[in-house]
C-alpha cells in the first residue's frame, strides 16, 4: 500500500474532498427531489470504485453503477441494510459492518476488509467516510467498496500514470525552451505555472516574474472577455484546443496580437490538472488585415466609411428595423456648387472642400448612425433609432445649417449649399430600394430649389406628416381628459365571482371617434408619450379603486385593479415614487391596485426593471407578468422577479379545446407557476369548452369575452352591489 504522500493516496484524497464537497449540499432544504437525486448520482458517479451512500442506520439511500462489479444491482442495494446486500460471503457481515457504521457516524472515518466466500480470493474492502451538512453535523456516510486485487491494480496504473505524466512533461518544457511561440502551462483558473524563454523575445518580460499571475494582468481590455470565456471553455470541452485571438501588453506599454491555442490536460478521473496554452504573435498579420480592410471599407480621402460598408450596415439596420418596427432614415447629401470649386480652383483644392465637409457632417453624426461618402460630392447618412421621417428631417435641419457658414480653401472664401433627400424603409421593401429612395428625394430637393430637403414621394411625406400630427393629439389627449378607462373583469374559477379587473386605456378623439389600442399605445411607446400616458392610467385606476371601495362592506375582499406597465415607465425614475403617491391621494390600500408587465417591458435593462419591481413588492404591491409565452420566456426571471401572478396569453387559450399542443403547454405553465407560488389567470376566454379545460387543468382565474367585453366602470356597479 502506498504511504500517505503518495501520489496514489493525493489523487484518491484530493477526489473524496471533492465528492464529499458535493454531497454535503444534499441536505440543502431548497433542493427538490429530483435535484437531490441527479445531484447524488453525478456525485458518486465521478468515484472509480463501487460508491454508495448510506444513512446512519446503515440503509443504502443510492450508488453508482460500478456496484454491477462486485456482483450487486442497484435494486438490490437501495432501501436495505449495507450488510443485506448480496456481496458477502460470511455468515453475519452485520457484525463487522454495524460497529463500523456506528464509528463513523460518530466523525470516525475507517476501514474493514471483508471475506467473500466463494470469492475470498477478492475480499472486499469497505470504507466509510462522514459526511456532514454546513453546520457540521454527520448527516449520511460515504461507502467505497473496492476488492484488493482491484485496489493493488488502480495502485499500479496511477503510479505508472504519474511516471509518464513526469516524463511528458520534461519532454514538453524541453521543446517550450526552444519554440518561437508563447507556450505556458496555466492551473484550471488560468494562473501561471509556466511560461517558456521566448515571452522574452515576444513581450520583453522575464519568465520567473511571470509564474504564479494571472493572464488577464497582461490582457488589454477590448479582449479580456474572450481571454475569460476562452479559460471556462477549455475547462469544459474534451481534448479539443480552444482557440482565439486576444492582445497582451508588452514591457514599453504597447499591445501585441496573439493567436492562442488553449488545451486542457485532464487525469485518471477526467478532472482538469492544468491547461497547456501556445499563442502565435500575429500582429503584423493583424495590422495587414486591417490596412486591407480599410483599404476595402472606406473611402481614401475622407477616411469615411464607402458604400460597400455603407450597404453592409444598411442590409444589418434594415433587417432591425423590420424585426423592431422601428424605422429607419437615410440623408442621400449632394453638394450645391462643388463642380464650380473643381472647375475654378483645382481638384487639389476640390479634394480640401470634400475633406472639410466630411468633417462638418461628422460633428453631426450621433453615436450609432453611419455617414459615408459614395463618391464625388456625394455622401449618405444611414440613422437609426429615428421616429421615421420627423426624426430625419431634424438632422437635415442641422445639416443645412452646417453649410451656413463659408468654407476656406487656399485663401479663398467660398459658399456650399446641399440638396438633401430623405426616405424611410416604411416606404421601401429592402436596403437598395431605401437608398434609391433617398436619391430620388434627393433629385426632387435639387429641382426643387437646391439648399433644402425633400421627403421620398407625397405617399411617404403624408404618412409621416400623418404620423406627426397624430403624435401631437395624442399629447394632448392626456391633458384635455380625451382618455377613458374601460375594465374587463377577472373571475375565480372556483367560486365564480369578481376579484379584480384588468384596466385598459381607450383614447376617444374630439369627433366621437374611439382610437384602438394598437393604433396609438405603439405610438405612445416610440414617442415617450407613454411615461405621461401611464400616470393618468395609475391615477385614474386608483381613483376608481376608491369609489369602488366607497360603497362595499368594509370586510368584503378588497377588488384588485391591474394596471400595465411598459418597458418605458419601468426606466421612469420616478415611476414608484409616483405610484406610492397615487395611492396614498386616493386613499385605497395598496393591495387594492397591482401592476403587470410584459415579457418584452423586460427586454431593454432588466435588472433595473427587476429593481423597480423590487420597490413595488416592497410597497405590498402585488405584481403580475403579462401575456407569457409569446416574448422570450426566460423562466429564470420568474424565479427571480418578485411576481404574484402569471397571466397566460391568449393565443395559447384560444386553441385549448382544439389543439392537444395548447393544452400541454397551458398546463405545464400551470404547474410551474403554482410550483413557484403564482396564481395563474388565463386571458381570452371565449367559450364555454375553453372555461371546462382550464377548470380542470387547475388554473385558478380567467377573463374574456366569455365573462364580458371591456366597458367603462359604471357597467359593473350593479353586479358588484355597489347600487
Amino acid at each position: 500500500m502506498p504511504d500517505e504522500a503518495s501520489p496514489t493516496t493525493q489523487t484518491t484524497n484530493e477526489l473524496r474532498l471533492s465528492v464529499l464537497q458535493n454531497l454535503a449540499t444534499l441536505t440543502d432544504p431548497d433542493l427538490d427531489d429530483l435535484s437531490r437525486e441527479l445531484q447524488s448520482r453525478i456525485a458518486l458517479t465521478r468515484l472509480t470504485d463501487a460508491a454508495l451512500l448510506v444513512d446512519l442506520d446503515g440503509t443504502v439511500l443510492d450508488c453508482n453503477d460500478r456496484a454491477d462489479s462486485l456482483g450487486a444491482t442497484r435494486d438490490s442495494l437501495l432501501g436495505r441494510p449495507l450488510w443485506v446486500a448480496p456481496l458477502w460471503g460470511t455468515a453475519d457481515p452485520a457484525t463487522i459492518l454495524a460497529p463500523l457504521i456506528d464509528e463513523a457516524s460518530t466523525g470516525v472515518a475507517g476501514s474493514r476488509t471483508i471475506d467473500t466466500g466463494d470469492n475470498s480470493s477478492r475480499p472486499i474492502r469497505v470504507e466509510l467516510t462522514p459526511v456532514t451538512d454546513s453546520d457540521g453535523a454527520i448527516s449520511m456516510l460515504l461507502a467505497e467498496l473496492r476488492t484488493l486485487a482491484d485496489e493493488r491494480e488502480t495502485e499500479a496504473i496511477i503510479e505508472a500514470t504519474t511516471q509518464a505524466l513526469a516524463e511528458a512533461e520534461s519532454i514538453f518544457q524541453a521543446m517550450a525552451e526552444y519554440t518561437s511561440d508563447l507556450v505556458c502551462l496555466h492551473q484550471p483558473d488560468g494562473t501561471f505555472t509556466y511560461v517558456s524563454p521566448s515571452v522574452r523575445r515576444l513581450l520583453d518580460l522575464d519568465p520567473a516574474v511571470l509564474a504564479g499571475s494571472h493572464p488577464v494582468d497582461l490582457s488589454h481590455a477590448n479582449t479580456r472577455d474572450a481571454l475569460v470565456q476562452a479559460l471556462s471553455d477549455a475547462a469544459r470541452r474534451g481534448g479539443e484546443p480552444t482557440r482565439f485571438r486576444h492582445r497582451l501588453r508588452h514591457r514599453n506599454g504597447s499591445y501585441r496580437w496573439f493567436e492562442t491555442a488553449l488545451t486542457p490536460i485532464r487525469d485518471s478521473s477526467g478532472d482538469v490538472t492544468q491547461l497547456q496554452s501556445s499563442g502565435r504573435d500575429i500582429t503584423q498579420q493583424r495590422e495587414t488585415e486591417q490596412s486591407l480592410i480599410k483599404q476595402a471599407f472606406h473611402d481614401e480621402l475622407t477616411g469615411l466609411p464607402n458604400k460597400a460598408l455603407l450597404l453592409d450596415r444598411l442590409d444589418q439596420a434594415f433587417a432591425v428595423s423590420r424585426r423592431s418596427l422601428q424605422p429607419i432614415a437615410v440623408l442621400f447629401i449632394d453638394l450645391d456648387g462643388f463642380k464650380i470649386i473643381n472647375d475654378t480652383l483645382g481638384h487639389q483644392a476640390g479634394d480640401t472642400a470634400l475633406s472639410k465637409v466630411s468633417e462638418r457632417l461628422s460633428a453631426i453624426v450621433r453615436p450609432g448612425d453611419t455617414l459615408a461618402r459614395l463618391g464625388g460630392d456625394e455622401f449618405v447618412m444611414l440613422c437609426a433609432g429615428t421616429d421615421g421621417a420627423r426624426g430625419a428631417t431634424a438632422v437635415a435641419r442641422r445639416i443645412l445649417g452646417a453649410f451656413d457658414q463659408p468654407f476656406v480653401l487656399g485663401g479663398h472664401t467660398v459658399n456650399l449649399g446641399t440638396s438633401i433627400g430623405i426616405a424611410t424603409s416604411l416606404g421601401a421593401d429592402n436596403a437598395t430600394q431605401l437608398l434609391d429612395n433617398a436619391d430620388t428625394a434627393m433629385y426632387e430637393a435639387k429641382h426643387g430649389g437646391r439648399n433644402r430637403f425633400a421627403i421620398h414621394d407625397e405617399v411617404d411625406q403624408s404618412l409621416a406628416l400623418e404620423r406627426i400630427d397624430t403624435e401631437e393629439a395624442l399629447r394632448r389627449a392626456v391633458t384635455n381628459g380625451e382618455l377613458i378607462l374601460h375594465y374587463q373583469p377577472e373571475l375565480d374559477l372556483d367560486s365564480g365571482r369578481i376579484v379584480g379587473f384588468e384596466a385598459l386605456v381607450r383614447w376617444q378623439r374630439p369627433d366621437g371617434r374611439i382610437v384602438p389600442p394598437g393604433e396609438f399605445i405603439p405610438l405612445a411607446e416610440e414617442s415617450g408619450i407613454i411615461v405621461d400616458l401611464g400616470k393618468w392610467v395609475i391615477t385614474e385606476a386608483c381613483r376608481q379603486a376608491a369609489a369602488w371601495r366607497l360603497f362595499r362592506e368594509p370586510e368584503s375582499e378588497p377588488i384588485r385593479i391591474w394596471v400595465n406597465l411598459s418597458g418605458r415607465q419601468l426606466g421612469d425614475p420616478d415611476l414608484v415614487g409616483f405610484i406610492e403617491r397615487a395611492i396614498a391621494d386616493a386613499g385605497i390600500t395598496t393591495d387594492e391596485i397591482c401592476m403587470e408587465i410584459t415579457e418584452s417591458a423586460l427586454m431593454g435593462d432588466a435588472n433595473s426593471a427587476a429593481d423597480q419591481l423590487d420597490q413595488l413588492r416592497a410597497l405590498g404591491i402585488s405584481l403580475g407578468i403579462d401575456d407569457f409565452g409569446t416574448g422570450w420566456s426566460q423562466f429564470a426571471y420568474l424565479h427571480r422577479l418578485p411576481l404574484d401572478v402569471l397571466k397566460i396569453d391568449q393565443s395559447f387559450v384560444a386553441g385549448l379545446a382544439t389543439d392537444r399542443d395548447s393544452a400541454t403547454i397551458v398546463a405545464a405553465i400551470i404547474d410551474l407557476a403554482h410550483a413557484l407560488g403564482l396564481i395563474v389567470i388565463a386571458e381570452g376566454v371565449e367559450t364555454e369548452e375553453q372555461l371546462k379545460v382550464l377548470k380542470e387543468l387547475d388554473c385558478d382565474q380567467a377573463l374574456g369575452f366569455y365573462f364580458s367585453k371591456p366597458k367603462k366602470s359604471e357597467a359593473f356597479d350593479e353586479v358588484l352591489d355597489l347600487r
